[in-house]
């Protein structure tokens, strides 16, 4: 089985299910937060480190 891999646009629909909202553009990354957690996603996301986001802060897809 492969894993997913996802854009940009796909990761952030992805935060925005799990209740994280837009907080800045700082440099090259994209700040998200929900209450006091916060994920920072690089401009050039690659499926690594998606993956390992959705591991270390345990993101759900809808089903």
């Amino acid at each position: 089985m492969r894993a997913k891999t996802y854009a940009k646009r796909e990761f952030e629909a992805l935060l925005k299910l799990n209740g994280y909202t837009y907080e800045r553009c700082k440099g090259s990354h994209f700040i998200y937060k929900r209450g006091q957690e916060i994920i920072s996603i690089p401009k050039n996301l690659n499926k690594m480190i998606a993956r390992r986001l959705i591991k270390e802060k345990g993101l759900m897809e809808r089903q």
